[in-house]
């Protein structure tokens, strides 16, 4: 009787995760904003560049991993941008509070990844570009809406 020679091969059924989706990803975007001349001149007056005060606002409020943002930093961010009301015609401001809550314990969760093993760190990857996709999905469908999920397309 002959032996059959049989291979065995792995397959990742999570391998298209490994990165996160382009239209769940970071972009550069060319924004064209009317800057207040008193924020210009306060920029000046105190050697900021406006770029850097938004970018690090956006960076903050959002809780991304790769900012050097404090918790407090973080706090005041998120305060702001629900004292403005953004979003409170769609959403409940108790609903935007979880929002915050759920992407701060995503970047709690990232802050463990320090001292993982290659392959531990490529699985919370995994699972971190799987989970904010579906985040973003389970919020934006939360409240019946007109257009479809590829919006994100334009933000």
């Amino acid at each position: 009787m002959k032996k059959q020679n049989t291979k065995v091969r792995t397959v990742d059924k999570y391998e298209g995760y490994s990165e996160i989706g382009e239209m769940y990803s970071s972009k550069w975007r060319k924004v064209d904003l009317l800057i207040p001349s008193n924020f210009r001149m306060l920029c000046a007056i105190l050697g900021v560049k406006m770029e850097d005060v938004l970018r690090d606002y956006m960076w903050m409020v959002s809780y991304a991993v790769s900012d050097g943002g404090t918790e407090r930093q973080r706090k005041a961010a998120k305060k702001f941008f629900l004292a403005c009301q953004f979003g409170q015609h769609a959403y409940p401001k108790k609903d935007i509070n979880a929002m915050f809550e759920e992407l701060k314990a995503v970047r709690t969760t990232y802050n463990t990844t320090e001292n993982m093993d290659w392959d531990d760190k490529e699985l919370f990857w995994k699972n971190n570009h799987m989970y904010i996709e579906y985040w973003f999905k389970r919020w934006f469908e939360k409240n019946s809406r007109q257009d479809d999920i590829s919006i994100l397309e334009n933000y």
